[in-house]
């Protein structure tokens, strides 16, 4: 069971109950006797027989949270969370909800992947925490993955609006480095770059590039990448991509972009090279490495080879007009 998950028995199994009426004592004789069975079932082991015998109680009596945080408890440690997850959004109502009960359910359904629900619970737990750094700061998952890059970054400012000194976690190389990209996915290149490169100041700070050397690496490569594409700025980008390089030697994609500079560079040798190994680093053939070392061929003067790299690359990414008209082109 992961950590969350770990978090949100706790949280469901510590929750202050608010006072319910007593049942009717043969209904309540009834309810011990089904409730004895169910411990007796979990005892021995038979969880999922347990779970069944507490869901049929809840359904005849669904405001008894101590049933629904049991039949929680059982769902996530059987790993059904997504069925767990309309439980503790009941639990939520009744109970009031606290914002870390808000946050617990949100990381939940990000990690379920059901990122609309997320955003829809986040957004009603920031009306109620406006406060709280820890709403904008987790609506920037689902809004990103959903490529809402707009609705991201407004969370993402408002994550720094709210942030305390103290908040290190909230602000750090990592949250940057998603809000640059996010900029950056949104076509802000301007905006994205200075964030970047605080993201690089802020992992040597917190000393991440000698504890996760790759993360150093994979940002120096996305900046690097974005301006070998775009042929601007290419001596800094190229020490960046070979810094990456030498943090994260068996990368494939940071092979393919010291490649792609030696390629911008018109080192056609060199860059083919780079780029084979990246082919070879990939565990699964990839367009675009295949497409740039077609183009390296075909600057090379090696037609035919350069004609089968562009087929290959077609099969993966059929639509792709460009890799389309690079093959027609060496016909001629």
């Amino acid at each position: 069971m992961t950590i969350l998950r770990l978090l949100l028995v706790c949280l469901i199994s510590t929750c202050v109950l608010q006072a319910q009426d007593a049942p009717k004592e043969g209904k309540k004789e009834r309810i011990e006797k089904r409730l004895r069975l169910a411990d007796q079932l979990e005892s021995q082991g038979d969880e999922e027989g347990a779970l069944q015998i507490l869901e049929d109680l809840s359904g005849k009596n669904p405001d008894d949270q101590d049933l629904l945080r049991r039949i929680a408890t059982l769902q996530l440690k059987n790993g059904r969370a997504k069925e767990a997850i309309p439980v503790l959004k009941r639990l939520l109502e009744l109970g009031g909800g606290k914002d870390v009960e808000y946050v617990a359910l949100a990381r939940l359904m990000i990690e379920v992947d059901e990122q609309e629900e997320a955003i829809a619970l986040l957004e009603e737990g920031a009306k109620r925490y406006p406060e709280a750094a820890e709403f904008p700061f987790l609506l920037t998952f689902p809004l990103s993955r959903l490529e809402r890059w707009k609705e991201a970054i407004s969370q993402f400012e408002k994550t720094l609006a709210l942030a305390k000194e103290a908040d290190e976690g909230a602000t750090d190389s990592a949250f940057h480095f998603r809000y640059a990209s996010a900029l950056e996915r949104s076509g802000d290149l301007e905006k994205a770059v200075p964030l970047f490169r605080k993201t690089l100041d802020l992992i040597d700070t917190e000393a991440t590039a000698e504890e996760a050397p790759d993360f150093k690496a994979t940002v120096l490569n996305y900046l690097a990448y974005l301006w070998i594409e775009r042929n601007e700025n290419l001596e800094e980008a190229g020490k960046m991509a070979l810094e990456a390089a030498k943090l994260s030697p068996d990368s494939g994609a940071i092979a393919d972009t010291v490649g792609w500079y030696h390629f911008q560079k018109e080192n056609y040798p060199r860059a083919l090279a780079e780029l084979k190994k990246a082919e070879r680093l990939i565990p699964e053939p990839d367009p675009v490495i295949l497409d740039h070392i077609g183009q390296t061929l075909a600057k090379l003067n090696e037609a035919e080879f350069a004609s089968e790299y562009f087929q290959k690359a077609l099969e993966l990414d059929p639509d792709n007009t460009e890799i389309k008209k690079r093959l027609e082109a060496l016909k001629h």
